[in-house]
């Protein structure tokens, strides 16, 4: 079932400011809001057309577990970013996933569903951001897990 559009705090051209990620592989569509420095609400809207349903698996079209993951990785990024420059630390840093904890796989999701993804920071020691992320379908938690990202210096090629 299709759920009412979520609002929109950022929208996609403006988390390609905060992130390097892009398509095929850039899993947010929307920020929907970040209500305070710990937490950040993002969303995406899986189309039919979207390449992963035409691998995985085409009768069965199903959202890859490890995509979820990467999406509430990636919502912390925006969040660490957007706090950056809320403080004004313009250094360009790349936030790569560096630990993957306590993961559920609750709910499958396909084309049409909207998954909504709730990601905390749990706590900061150095270069490490320790997070908690929850992905729901219309309320219902499809993923739950705990990641961390460790912030090094961005490379240039």
């Amino acid at each position: 079932m299709k759920e009412s559009q979520p609002k929109v705090f950022m929208d996609l051209e403006k988390i390609k400011k905060y992130i390097p990620h892009r398509d095929p592989l850039l899993l947010i569509d929307t920020v929907n809001e970040i209500p305070n420095r710990d937490k950040i609400i993002s969303s995406k809207t899986h189309r039919v057309t979207d390449p992963v349903f035409a691998g995985h698996f085409p009768k069965n079209p199903i959202f890859p577990g490890v995509y979820y993951i990467e999406a509430m990785a990636q919502t912390g990024a925006v969040l660490i970013a957007y706090i950056r420059e809320e403080d004004k630390i313009f250094e360009e840093k790349l936030g790569v996933l560096a630990t993957i904890d306590e993961v559920r796989f609750r709910k499958p999701t396909g084309p049409n569903d909207t998954v909504r993804f709730e990601v905390t920071i749990e706590k900061r020691r150095g270069p490490f951001i320790w997070f908690k992320g929850t992905a729901f379908v219309q309320d219902e938690i499809a993923v739950e897990g705990k990641f961390s990202i460790a912030l090094g210096a961005l490379k240039r090629n």
